[in-house]
């Protein structure tokens, strides 16, 4: 068992990690509180929000003032707001019919700036890949007898079904914010995928499989303008991915991964090879390479902006080609979620069926899209 995996296979340490503040803190200035120049020169927003109520004591005013004074008050904040034109004029409408390019680049700049407001204030969670519910999933030759080259095969306890549901979920926490400068983060990333026989009521509605997917990175906000288009990111970092299950049907790898994202106009695009970690002689799936290549290729293009199309593929390169496909499109369903339907073709869509070719259709929610 390799240093990573023991690392990652530790629930209370991921757990720790998980729940370890993210956020630095920042120190409280050496002058005294005096002046509201003094407040200004704080850089923190929360800090110097704090600054200005010492010294104002707004909770006294406010108790204190008649109702025509919070009137007054309430008309000059009105007044101060720009009009719905004026926004319009100076923001625009990234996702206009006639907009030119630079579409996606102004959403990501968004999700980033997004991003740093939520775990600047609270250190909370962030979304890392896609969170979705399908809870119909329609396969079209379930794998009955995963095996690999050094375990051999084996069969479930249990008849499957066609019919299963298939969720991920999938977060962030910063570890460390301005490595180098402002631009660099080091992360926390966890990702779950699990596959549920909730229909196979005969049989208890297992389990079949949950793949667990926890990953430490540096992310280098670029936003270098390349060609027509924006190299807006660039990731190095070490991942773990395993089922978590004992022999016959234990499944893990450990990864060194990158990863670069160009945009262009409405255009995402993800590149993300890896260097797999050789693991020995107790390798539980020695020949996966041979199946899922060395990279992800992904492309996600923006319909609208509540509607999103993906496409992640993998191919081994070899002669004995093999090509991976996943489909999804978000589309707006409610006010708070989205429809989401995915299509599969391919290997190692889970780690137990990384040898074995499946064909899966899913429709359901998506609780967190790419951005």
């Amino acid at each position: 068992m390799t240093l990573v995996r023991a690392l990652f296979a530790s629930p209370p340490l991921i757990l720790a990690f998980v729940l370890a503040p993210a956020v630095q803190a920042q120190s409280a200035p050496d002058t005294p509180i005096d002046s509201p120049e003094t407040c200004a020169l704080i850089e923190d927003g929360v800090q110097r929000l704090a600054c200005f109520d010492s010294l104002f004591s707004p909770e006294q005013h406010q108790a204190q003032a008649t109702e025509a004074e919070k009137d007054k008050a309430r008309t000059s904040a009105d007044n101060l707001a720009p009009d719905e034109e004026t926004l319009k004029q100076t923001g625009g409408n990234a996702l206009e019919d006639d907009s030119d390019t630079g579409v996606m680049s102004a959403l990501l700049d968004r999700y980033v700036a997004a991003e740093k407001a939520v775990f600047s204030f609270s250190g909370s969670f962030v979304g890392h890949r896609p969170t979705y519910i399908l809870p119909v999933t329609w396969v079209e030759n379930p794998n009955s007898t995963p095996s690999s080259p050094r375990l051999g095969s084996i069969g479930y306890d249990y008849g499957l079904a066609r019919e299963e549901a298939k969720y991920q979920i999938s977060f962030k926490v910063p570890l460390l914010t301005g490595i180098l400068d402002n631009r660099t983060t080091l992360w926390f990333g966890y990702t779950q995928a699990s596959f549920w026989q909730v229909y196979n009521q005969d049989d208890s509605a297992p389990f079949r499989e949950t793949n667990y997917e926890p990953e430490i990175f540096v992310r280098y906000q670029t936003d270098w303008d390349i060609g027509p288009g924006r190299l807006n990111g660039v990731t190095l970092g070490i991942n773990h991915q395993s089922n978590g299950q004992s022999e016959p049907r234990s499944r893990s790898w450990n990864r060194i991964m990158a990863s670069a994202a160009y945009s262009y106009d409405r255009w995402l695009f993800m590149v993300q090879p890896w260097y797999r970690i050789p693991e020995g002689s107790n390798d539980d799936n020695a020949d996966i390479e041979r199946y899922l290549g060395h990279a992800y290729y992904q492309l996600v293009y923006k319909l609208t902006e509540d509607r999103t199309l993906s496409l992640r593929l993998m191919n081994n390169l070899r002669s004995d080609n093999k090509t991976s496909v996943e489909f999804g499109y978000s589309f707006p369903m409610g006010d708070t979620v989205k429809g989401f339907f995915q299509y599969y073709n391919g290997y190692g869509e889970s780690l137990i069926d990384y040898n074995r070719r499946i064909q899966r259709f899913g429709i359901g929610v998506m609780l967190n899209d790419w951005f």
